[in-house]
């Protein structure tokens, strides 16, 4: 019987620079077999992980690098692999064959606002379902959503 990702309530992301650490909370709960760590708490815990530099004078502050990113997730407490993928390689078929223990935390490129992360529980034929912690809401997006650039791709082990 497949598991309702559904039933997890949506974390929201609470600044503009936190979708890693609030779609990693999500994740853990969803999973149910990790340690969930709210995303204040992951902050503190990745601190020395993102830009923590002046934030009155530095864009990028709150951000985090694709190798942090990596590192984060590669973290043995998350039980994870990585893996980069090209955007192109990034399709309904990929998705659901790396879903074999729970959703994926993903990386990429959200069109219109830059670097974002979200967590992806599925997908069907043509669309990829993630919980997007900007707005909290579960989406449903045409794969090419996804496709530009290259992905960060966390897998459960």
């Amino acid at each position: 019987m497949a598991t309702n990702y559904r039933a997890t309530k949506p974390v929201q992301q609470f600044d503009p620079t936190s979708c890693w650490a609030a779609a990693l909370e999500w994740w853990a709960r969803a999973i149910g077999n990790r340690t969930v760590i709210k995303q204040l708490d992951l902050l503190n815990l990745y601190l020395s992980y993102w830009d923590s530099s002046n934030p009155d004078t530095n864009p990028n502050y709150g951000t985090v690098s694709r190798a942090n990113l990596i590192a984060i997730i590669r973290d043995a407490r998350w039980k994870m692999n990585c893996e980069s993928v090209a955007g192109s390689s990034f399709t309904c078929h990929y998705v659901n064959s790396k879903m074999k223990h729970g959703p994926l935390v993903v990386g990429y490129r959200k069109p219109g606002l830059g670097n974002h992360v979200v967590s992806v529980y599925g997908a069907s034929n043509t669309h990829i379902a993630c919980m997007d912690p900007d707005g909290a809401q579960f989406r449903g997006s045409l794969a090419s959503h996804f496709q530009g650039g290259e992905l960060v791709v966390g897998i459960p082990q």
